[in-house]
């Protein structure tokens, strides 16, 4: 690469240049402590890029001999100040510092280099040589190490400036090495010569010339015997992060030939010499070696290879790094030759060296996979030997859980044998006796896992002995963490199994071993009903009968299962106790070879009387449901809307009737006593029956039936509030607002329908609900923030002429933290219809005034300006009248807002200081005080604007 350009200069300005570099040295100087942010960094960079250049270019000349020392003086300090402050940066510092210390430190060099360097013709002196070589050696490495020298063409150009002194420096070395030099003298000049040679060649990597990387190493007579140790360890480095590169970049050759040399330089010196750095770098560069001869893939390459990894192991052992390259090697065999004892071999040898890390037990854990693909047995042999040895010593339970789902997936991915499933199951008892504690949650799920999918598989093909021994293996205690669910689920596939193998007793000792919970699900109970059958035990069956009973309101399958299976048994006994249990649980359809009708009414009554019998609440509860759930099937049939067998509709207005008004008796008779969510049940089935009603219905049945239906919206919203007001769930209870909006939309169009047919005293007892009702849409559309609607729902409560309702929907926006626009037109509509209904005094919309204040300030300055202005108004007007503004809420009012006009003052809004402080004054004149709250508001107002 070129060196940088030089900058021309006019004749007559070169003995002032000297002068001009001390100067800027002193800017440097002053500056560079404190440019910290990036504008004071590139300000500085701006200001040094040419004065850099020019000293770059300077040549030095017998007329600069008289400020040579100064230059020499300031350049050493500021070379100093630059180390001192690139060696106190804290980390994260903006990258364009560093590069600004570089530059400085480059700077520094020019200038030391200027005061110096010998004049054209002179002797140069050996103090001076190696002094700047050193000097050079270090501005050139910091260079090279820089990270901006792969994109900087900069910091690239300004390496090449610096080494093409050097070059110089480097030839007044080989001069004065033809004199009479003590040892010591020769040793260091020839030290620095070859460190030079060094540096060029990494400069010639970076700037990926590799032939001039060939040629500065060959130059340099670089071979490993001219080295002293310290010389070896920077250019094995060198050597070291060249071939890394080039094997990055696939050119395998190539790096191996840098490579050898890095291993021959370091090999060269006496290990003793060397730092315990060098020894590592030793060992690294061997390894990064054995890595390119693989990448080559040639005999030869391989062989070398070989020989490398048998020479490091005679020398350090079973390390980690030694054994791995040993798997490289094993690993580039062909699929036909692959070693597997001896890949096996190494891996045990590895866990026996293991250094306790994660990255070597993630080693072992992806040479096992390997090991696996070509020969399971010796892979979980393996395994299991992790399994028993150091690793579970450890400590570190995800290592353990990592290593038992290893295993398990390796034997399920194998074919089954009683013995590998007993081999599996010891080496996991072992463990569970080893460790402490089971594995964690989420470790045996992943474990319950892979071993549920081979139980199914050997299920499924009739392998009961092997679905049975995995069974066993899932409900070993190392697995208790995976949840009682999944033990339930084992425990019952066992009961299967042995069911597969006719053998009750094996199935029964499964069930005395399970938990009760377990023992009493569901489909627990219906096997143990299986089992009962075959061993006639009916004793049990009638047992798992009651179980399965209790739960059959939720899975109704298990008793017509247990129908049949009685049945196919013979078992006339056991097959009439399950029909009993099945009378009272089963899903009715149109399609039933009785009345539908009239078996639902019989169904429903025998629930109702059953329910009203009970004194239990739990037991009662479930009779409710019970009853709830018959009322829905028999909506759902209605629904359907099925014929007889004659064509006729089975549900009857008389059938209809029967249904519609058991349905609003129950619930009216029940409203104190049963759950809200029941109640929204009942009442929703009784609002789908009365939908399908005909439409020609005498006038009397007509209106009976809107009276009735009314009166189930009534209680269905009002209830359905009431689960919104106590649900946790954000999206049930907007759900149940929602449809309580529909239920109170309902109500008022049947209300709207019949008003004006009704007499007093009905028509206000169904306003007065409609009133309540629109609290609840109120309420509800707050909640759902359909904050268009409110206004709507004002006005209808208004004409309900309610006024606790319109008070009701007040309290409800002041807590519903609705937006400030929306808020105070709320409460704006709320409170003038309030007023025009209760012609409300002056002293009391004063407080309505001040709670719509209070709440719309923090969210809007402009609407609690609004508000006021409303209070001046109606302070004026009520002024000397019999309701005047009372005068707690008229001082409160004042307060507040000059209060606003000091924090606007405060933070330098003037404008809104002004209008707050105007307001609280205007308000304040209307005080019955005889003008004292005035006096102070204008006196603190004065004080506020000095």
């Amino acid at each position: 690469m070129p060196p940088m350009a030089r900058i021309p200069s006019p004749r007559g300005a070169q003995p002032d240049k000297p002068t001009s570099f001390t100067a800027f040295s002193q800017t440097l100087l002053r500056r560079l402590p404190s440019a910290n942010d990036p504008p004071a960094i590139d300000s500085l960079l701006a200001d040094l890029k040419p004065q850099l250049e020019t000293i770059v270019n300077f040549h030095a000349t017998s007329r600069t001999k008289p400020q040579r020392g100064e230059l020499d003086r300031k350049g050493t300090e500021l070379w100093n100040v630059c180390t001192r402050l690139r060696r106190d940066d804290a980390p994260g510092v903006p990258p364009t510092r560093r590069k600004l210390l570089l530059r400085s430190r480059a700077y520094a060099f020019f200038m030391i280099n200027v005061a110096r360097d010998a004049a054209p013709g002179a002797k140069p002196q050996m103090a001076d040589v190696v002094h700047l070589t050193k000097l050079m050696l270090k501005a050139g490495r910091m260079c090279i190490n820089d990270e901006s020298i792969g994109a900087s063409t900069s910091t690239m150009k300004l390496a090449n400036a610096i080494f093409t002194k050097g070059a110089g420096y480097v030839a007044a070395l080989g001069e004065l090495q033809k004199a009479m030099l003590g040892p010591d003298d020769l040793a260091e000049c020839k030290r620095l010569e070859s460190e030079y040679y060094i540096l060029r060649t990494a400069l010639a990597w970076k700037e990926d010339n590799l032939t001039v990387a060939e040629f500065m190493y060959d130059k340099g007579h670089l071979e490993p015997q001219s080295l002293d140790p310290g010389s070896a360890e920077k250019m094995t480095e060198v050597l070291f992060e060249m071939g890394k590169d080039l094997s990055k970049k696939g050119d395998f050759p190539m790096a191996a030939r840098w490579l050898e040399r890095g291993y021959e330089v370091i090999n060269a010196q006496d290990l003793e010499r060397l730092s315990r750095d060098a020894i590592e770098l030793r060992l690294a560069v061997c390894q990064a070696l054995v890595h390119a001869l693989l990448g080559m893939d040639t005999q030869d390459a391989s062989q070398r290879a070989l020989g490398l990894v048998n020479y490091l192991e005679a020398e350090i052992g079973d390390k980690p790094v030694a054994l791995l390259l040993r798997l490289e090697l094993l690993q580039k065999a062909p699929a036909e030759v692959f070693d597997v004892e001896a890949y096996a071999g190494v891996l045990r040898r590895m866990v026996r060296a293991f250094t306790f890390s994660e990255a070597h037990f993630r080693l072992l854990v992806h040479h096992a996979r390997k090991l696996h693909d070509k020969s399971p047995t010796q892979a979980t042999d393996v395994v299991n030997g992790m399994l028993r040895g150091v690793v579970v010593s450890s400590g570190r339970d995800e290592w353990v859980e990592r290593l038992v789902l290893l295993r398990i997936w390796m034997e399920t991915n194998q074919r089954d044998s009683m013995r590998a499933v007993e081999g599996l199951a010891a080496v996991l008892a072992g463990l569970q006796d080893t460790l402490e504690k089971p594995l964690g949650a989420s470790a045996a799920v992943g474990a319950l896992t892979l071993l549920w999918k081979k139980i199914e598989v050997n299920y499924n093909q009739g392998q009961f002995d092997f679905a049975d021994g995995w069974c066993q293996i899932a409900l070993q205690p190392l697995f208790q963490n995976g949840g009682p669910a999944n033990r339930s689920r084992l425990s019952r596939k066992l009961i299967l199994c042995a069911l597969g193998q006719n053998d009750t007793e094996r199935a029964r000792q499964v069930f005395h071993n399970m938990a009760e919970a377990s023992q009493n699900e569901p489909m627990t109970r219906y096997l143990m009903y299986k089992v009962a059958l075959r061993s006639a035990d009916r004793e049990l069956a009638a047992e798992c009968l009651e179980r399965i009973g209790a739960a059959a309101g939720q899975e109704p399958d298990f008793l017509y299962a247990c129908v049949l299976e009685a049945q196919q048994a013979g078992d006339r006994v056991c097959a009439m106790q399950a029909m009993k249990q099945l009378a009272g649980k089963v899903d009715f359809s149109e399609a039933s070879p009785v009345h539908l009708p009239a078996l639902l009414r019989c169904n429903i009554r025998l629930a109702v009387s059953v329910m009203e019998g009970e004194k239990d609440a739990g037991r009662r509860k479930a009779a409710v449901e019970e009853v709830v759930t018959l009322f829905e099937g028999a909506s759902k049939a209605v629904q359907r809307n099925p014929n007889g067998k004659d064509g006729n509709r089975l549900f009857t207005i008389k059938e209809l009737d029967w249904f519609c008004q058991n349905a609003y008796n129950l619930g009216l008779k029940h409203v104190d006593s049963w759950g809200l969510e029941h109640l929204v049940r009942l009442y929703d089935g009784c609002l789908t029956i009365a939908a399908h009603y005909p439409a020609d219905l005498p006038a009397e049945a007509a209106g009976d039936l809107a009276f009735r239906t009314m009166f189930c919206h009534f209680v269905a919203a009002a209830a359905l509030v009431s689960l919104a007001r106590a649900e946790d769930g954000t999206e049930r209870r907007l759900q149940d607002y929602l449809v309580a909006r529909r239920h109170v939309k309902a109500y008022s169009e049947a209300l709207e329908g019949r008003v004006d047919a009704l007499d007093a005293r009905l028509r206000a007892d169904l306003v007065a609900k409609l009133a309540t009702l629109t609290v609840f849409d109120f309420e509800a559309a707050v909640a759902l923030r359909q904050y268009d609607a409110l206004g709507y729902v004002v006005r209808a409560a208004k004409t309900c002429r309610e006024v606790n309702a319109l008070k009701a929907m007040g309290d409800i926006a002041l807590r519903g933290k609705l937006p400030g626009q929306e808020l105070y037109s709320t409460l704006g509509v709320i409170v003038n219809e309030i007023w025009e209904l209760e012609k409300m005094k002056s002293d009391r919309l004063a407080k309505y005034i001040r709670c719509m204040f209070h709440a719309v300030l923090p969210l809007d300055a402009a609407l609690g300006q609004r508000l006021m202005r409303q209070a001046i108004d109606v302070a004026r007007d009520s002024r000397g009248g019999p309701h005047p503004f009372p005068p707690e809420e008229l001082e409160w009012l004042v307060t507040v807002s000059f209060n606003q006009a000091v924090d606007a003052y405060n933070v330098r809004q003037d404008d809104e200081c002004t209008k707050w402080a105007d307001l609280a004054m205007n308000l304040a004149h209307y005080a019955n005080d005889g003008g004292g709250l005035e006096a102070m508001v204008h006196e603190q107002w004065a004080k506020l604007k000095l």
